[in-house]
């Protein structure tokens, strides 16, 4: 093989490794935001269409933005991904978007444990009820109601008090069928519900209250 043929190979290898593995399919960040410290806070958003302003971010600034209308279930998640950028979902209509926070205090939120989150629950989801138990390791099995959801409560990843969560609803509905990445997490304002759990699938956002 002449040095011009080994050139072309190593062209195509080069071009096959960008496309198979070393190009990222990570959605681009499409929302910009304050950079925050590690914690907890509740306050209000300007820069989007809802301003009420849930925000947890671990101590490498990444974390979640839950934004919705005063009472309200979050509507919108923004994933924080390096601190100052993050994705949206659903993404908006104006393309990118610029927080800038306004009266933000802090929140305490309960630890979560095995010890303390593992046992038996119930949601609402559509007006389906899903029965589900948590685990002990934070591992999340469907229970025998039609509605099944299942995932983990990672109890060692956590943003600001709330704990990393991974969960996966299925014949619940269209609209909520999918899997989601995002928080589970406890506090005085979730009460009486033991848990909020809240994600995103890159198109949807599910926020439910978990009742034991």
């Amino acid at each position: 093989m002449n040095n011009s043929m080994k050139a072309a190979l190593l062209a195509v290898v080069a071009g096959l490794a960008g496309c198979n593995g070393s190009t990222s399919n990570v959605p681009p960040p499409t929302s910009s935001v304050p950079v925050l410290g590690e914690g907890a806070l509740q306050g209000y958003a300007n820069g989007d269409t809802v301003s009420g302003a849930s925000i947890y971010t671990n101590k490498d600034g990444k974390g979640y933005v839950l934004l919705s209308a005063d009472g309200d279930g979050a509507a919108t998640v923004i994933h924080v991904v390096d601190g100052s950028k993050g994705r949206r979902v659903p993404v908006a209509s104006s393309g990118m978007v610029t927080l800038a926070y306004d009266r933000t205090q802090a929140v305490a939120l309960t630890a979560l444990s095995g010890a303390n989150a593992a046992g038996s629950y119930q949601v609402l989801i559509g007006g389906k009820p899903a029965l589900f138990t948590v685990a002990a390791d934070g591992a999340i099995s469907a229970g025998s109601s039609d509605c099944k959801l299942s995932g983990k409560v990672d109890f060692s990843v956590t943003y600001g008090g709330a704990a990393a969560l991974t969960l996966t609803a299925s014949g619940c509905g269209s609209a909520a069928e999918g899997s989601y990445k995002g928080l589970a997490l406890a506090s005085a304002d979730t009460a009486p519900a033991a848990l909020q759990l809240v994600g995103e699938n890159g198109s949807a956002v599910l926020d439910l209250l978990a009742y034991r």
